[in-house]
């Protein structure tokens, strides 16, 4: 398996390629997503009218921030890919958003009042998950707040590519009880967690959501 800083660079470099594919295909994606709607608005009326939140893993999107900042909350986003920044950007030019790591975030200790990683854990090795989540809580004030989705599923490994931009992609599958468990040893306090049968046309996996506060 690559060492750290390579899966990194894989993974920049993978969605540099991915990039306006996934724009094209998921721009407009929440509009179909009553449920989602619902989660992130909830996320964002439990913190105070702008509170400072992140999107780590934002993509070239950029739409998780965008909802956030519609129901008051100073929102940006970060992304390992330059060009998923660069068209966030312009998908989003009145939001901030950064290249940057979220496993080394450039952000003060207690900085940020909430975050947000929607289907951004997926193409990490699930050993780099435990000090992933250290640095979520290290940039969240007490009493901050995170909000992890991602798709059910078991193990880690080479999977072909869904959007066939690469041969294979690296993934990573969660049950919910095993994000409640990363939540809790990491120092958070799991608030709830939820999930949803696939829609028509998505991949045909349930979606978990785990709220947690620090």
């Amino acid at each position: 398996m690559q060492g750290h800083s390579d899966r990194t660079r894989a993974v920049a470099q993978y969605w540099d390629m991915a990039a306006s594919r996934y724009l094209e295909l998921f721009r407009d994606e929440f509009q179909g997503k009553p449920f989602d709607l619902a989660v992130l608005k909830t996320f964002a009326a439990r913190l105070q009218r702008g509170a400072r939140v992140c999107d780590v893993g934002c993509g070239p999107c950029g739409h998780v921030a965008r909802i956030l900042a519609d129901h008051g909350l100073d929102a940006m986003g970060i992304d390992l890919s330059p060009n998923c920044v660069a068209l966030a950007r312009g998908e989003q030019p009145s939001l901030r958003f950064e290249i940057m790591d979220m496993a080394a975030m450039a952000f003060a200790d207690g900085s940020l009042d909430g975050l947000v990683a929607y289907y951004a854990l997926h193409y990490r090795q699930k050993s780099t998950l435990p000090p992933l989540f250290r640095e979520f809580s290290r940039v969240l004030r007490p009493g901050g707040r995170i909000l992890v989705v991602a798709k059910e599923g078991t193990g880690e490994g080479w999977i072909a590519d869904p959007m066939e931009i690469a041969g294979e992609v690296f993934w990573s599958a969660f049950s919910a009880d095993e994000l409640r468990k990363l939540c809790v040893g990491t120092g958070f306090r799991a608030v709830s967690c939820t999930a949803r049968e696939p829609l028509p046309g998505e991949i045909s996996v349930r979606r978990i959501y785990v709220n947690a506060q620090r």
